[in-house]
């Protein structure tokens, strides 16, 4: 999050909100903040939303994505919301909506992940 500029700016049980500041840095050769941008705040506030629902020594994964984009960027603060749906013992589901400065949707994801003890994966 420290290399796109990202941080925490709220979180509660089963939330998380992250912003970017996005700029130059983050626009590809077409002019618009790359998709894979706005994908990695998303993602993000997804798992950290999880995260505040599991156990101690308890982290997730990321095991399937899906977003959709519904308006292109081009600078400004980016707003990701993340938030739990549901956790079961061995698949947790989230989702998260992207907005604006303005306060209009640029996209909405949802995950589906699996805990994993804290550091797994991690060698």
């Amino acid at each position: 999050m420290e290399t796109l500029g990202a941080r925490i700016t709220e979180a509660e049980p089963g939330r998380v909100v992250l912003e970017l500041e996005a700029g130059p840095q983050h626009r590809h050769g077409g002019g618009v903040v790359q998709g894979g941008v706005i994908t990695q705040i998303a993602d993000a506030a997804m798992g950290m939303s999880l995260a505040t629902l599991q156990e101690d020594g308890l982290w997730n994964t990321t095991i399937e994505l899906k977003i959709n984009f519904l308006r292109p960027v081009i600078d400004g603060r980016l707003r990701a919301e993340g938030r739990v749906i549901e956790m079961k013992q061995t698949l947790l589901f989230s989702e998260a909506d992207v907005v604006d400065d303005r306060g209009r949707l640029v996209a909405r994801a949802s995950s589906t992940c699996m805990p994993v003890p804290e550091g797994q994966g991690r060698e």
